[in-house]
């Protein structure tokens, strides 16, 4: 049940933010680090309308706790969902209540993300812009910085059945992209209505891939936005690897190999893209294959949870993985 939250020694919540529209931001926990979160909090409350936090089964931190220090400066909605849903229903309970509270717009953020100053308005003006000129904007988002390895991302686009990686450290006011990661993408409210929301059965990974796909088979445009700065960390750690050319590779659980195998696949077959595309997620699946299989231990878990992964998504499976053997089992 989504409860608005209260400073402590206070009896109401504050309601200097309120207004029928604007920005929700959709916070998404999981276990969030203690320090990395009041920084998110800080940033969104001098930005956006009001702060959805949709808690996935923390039990390291009181995240509540965490949020009413700054109830006084920007309304906060607290989402807990018991146990761990998945990032695409975390996501979509969290836009449910944005467009019960009147929000125009969603900035999905997780937790480990940190905002600029001016992000969410030069998200706003730049959308703005394009919609002034006629583009029908599916979603602008920030360009992310990581905050381990001091790496800004590059905007990934298929151009003449080849991927380019644009450099995102540029004077253009936008830059087209295909995909755009979750943290840090704001949404219309209207195109969520008339698109759809996230994909529940993926879980996690490949969710933002997937809503791109889907709302640009049906003409609409994404862009990332150059002054829209996010410091981010993807993986639990980075490795820097050759495939093809030199990478830095978010490294996870092998929970999350299952995870990425079975959502590629599922995608692969359900998921409209072109023939580039396909060939092109087909070639980054057997890379990853070589390179977690083979490279990062434990290398037979993740081999057997790599096939698990093609086989339930051959079968069109979804929701979280539950390992049945004795003694085993996990989301992360």
């Amino acid at each position: 049940m989504a409860t608005d939250l209260q400073a402590r020694g206070t009896g109401a919540v504050n309601t200097a933010h309120e207004q029928a529209g604007g920005v929700a931001a959709v916070v998404i926990t999981y276990n969030p680090d203690g320090e990395v979160l009041p920084r998110l909090l800080d940033r969104c409350a001098a930005q956006v309308a009001r702060i959805i936090v949709v808690d996935n089964g923390t039990t390291a931190v009181d995240v509540p706790a965490l949020c009413r220090p700054f109830v006084a400066r920007c309304p906060i909605t607290f989402v807990p969902l018991g146990t761990n849903l998945g990032i695409a229903a975390a996501q979509n309970r969290g836009i449910e209540v944005a467009k019960a509270a009147g929000a125009e717009y969603v900035l999905l953020l997780d937790h480990d993300s940190v905002p600029a100053d001016n992000m969410v308005a030069a998200l706003r003006q730049a959308d703005r812009q394009l919609r002034d000129a006629g583009v029908e904007v599916g979603a602008v988002g920030a360009v992310t910085h990581d905050r381990r390895t001091g790496t800004t991302s590059k905007v990934v686009r298929m151009v003449h059945g080849r991927v380019q990686r644009l450099a995102s450290q540029t004077s253009e006011p936008y830059i087209e992209a295909d995909f755009l990661i979750a943290s840090g993408t704001m949404i219309a409210i209207s195109v969520l209505e008339r698109h759809g929301m996230m994909n529940e059965g993926y879980f996690i990974d490949h969710v933002d891939t997937e809503w791109c796909l889907r709302v640009k088979a049906r003409g609409m445009r994404l862009f990332a936005i150059p002054r829209a700065r996010l410091e981010h960390a993807l993986g639990d750690h980075v490795v820097r690897v050759w495939l093809g050319r030199w990478r830095e590779v978010p490294v996870h659980s092998p929970a999350r190999d299952y995870y990425m195998f079975r959502n590629t696949v599922r995608m692969l077959l359900t998921t409209p893209m072109s023939l580039a595309w396909r060939i092109t997620h087909v070639f980054r699946l057997s890379q990853f294959a070589v390179f977690f299989g083979l490279g990062m231990s434990p290398r037979l878990k993740r081999i057997r949870l790599m096939t698990r992964g093609i086989i339930d998504g051959v079968k069109g499976r979804g929701g979280a993985l539950v390992d049945a053997r004795p003694g085993r089992g996990s989301n992360r």
